[in-house]
């Protein structure tokens, strides 16, 4: 009987110990900087810069800052991010991530870094609001005439 409730307090003890999973799902999207007349079609009047999302970017990491896993995107911008976290008993309380997304390697823009902080627990999935990453070029064009 001894070892039995000896048992059933060690499986209970290593089971509080064991690590948890948070997984975070989101995507990340490549924005452009394009330029547009003030009056479309009116060559004559000024330019303005428009931002626009073209898309999910494949191939751009995303990390927690404190945790050592990272993911890349796959060809639609999507991730799912897994790091570990100590088990805790009861119910505990949100804590606070910093998620980071950058550009793929070879890219202008990928030594820019964008964060999000994000609470969660272990054993959840949470969703992050979408990455809109700049893709950067060395050169400004004003629309064609």
């Amino acid at each position: 009987m001894k070892k039995i409730i000896f048992l059933i307090f060690v499986s209970f003890f290593l089971a509080a110990c064991a690590d948890q999973t948070i997984t975070f799902k989101g995507e990340v999207h490549r924005g452009e900087v394009t330029y547009q007349y003030e009056i479309p079609g009116d060559t004559t009047t000024g330019t303005y810069e428009v931002l626009v999302d073209s898309g999910g970017w494949a191939g751009a990491s995303v990390k927690e800052i404190n945790h050592s896993e990272r993911v890349l995107t796959d060809a639609s911008g999507r991730y799912e991010l897994q790091i570990k976290v100590p088990r805790k008993l009861g119910y505990p309380s949100a804590e606070s991530f910093t998620i980071q997304a950058w550009a793929p390697s070879g890219v202008s823009s990928r030594d820019e870094k964008i964060s999000y902080y994000v609470h969660a627990r272990p054993g959840e999935t949470v969703y992050v609001r979408p990455f809109l990453l700049v893709y950067h070029t060395n050169e400004e064009t004003e629309p064609v005439q």
